[in-house]
């Protein structure tokens, strides 16, 4: 008899430090998922934030350095074009084809969106002009939540 509960007591240990790896596990790869959605929504918004500061910067510097801005549409592409203070040379920002995109180039050069060097890869970004000359800079992340960013331009009046 003294032996028979021996070897439940063996089992019954066994089982008890099963159940504990077997949850251990469980929570590990829980944690992993949990893990994995916090990076994918930083990476999201990283990237969203990312596209609208640096066309913001971007349009800061050109104001900043005497130069001008304007939008203009090429072959159903929306381009921002930042004349720089060094004549005959621009800057062309535009969204092609699920990629933002920039081009430094002569002015005088025909615009050929696959010129362009890859900038970031968002789901969709759209600028527009303001009836008093501001830029309004529309973004769509991954998950379809929509982002915009008012950019005050220097030199134009309210």
């Amino acid at each position: 008899m003294r032996e028979r509960r021996h070897g439940v007591n063996g089992l019954l240990t066994l089982l008890i430090y099963g159940l504990f790896a077997l949850f251990s596990l469980l929570l590990v790869v829980v944690g992993a998922r949990v893990y994995r959605n916090i990076v994918s929504a930083g990476n999201a918004n990283t990237q969203v934030r990312s596209s609208l500061s640096y066309v913001a910067n971007k349009v800061r510097m050109s104001t900043r350095a005497a130069g001008t801005v304007r939008l203009w549409e090429q072959d159903g592409i929306e381009v921002l074009v930042l004349e720089s203070g060094t004549e005959g040379y621009e800057t062309r920002i535009y969204y092609c084809d699920g990629v933002l995109r920039e081009v430094y180039q002569a002015a005088d050069q025909p615009f050929s969106p696959e010129m362009g060097e890859k900038l970031m890869e968002i789901p969709e970004f759209h600028i527009e002009e303001t009836e008093n000359g501001h830029l309004v800079m529309h973004t769509t992340d991954a998950a379809g939540n929509q982002h915009s960013l008012h950019l005050y331009i220097e030199g134009k009046s309210v």
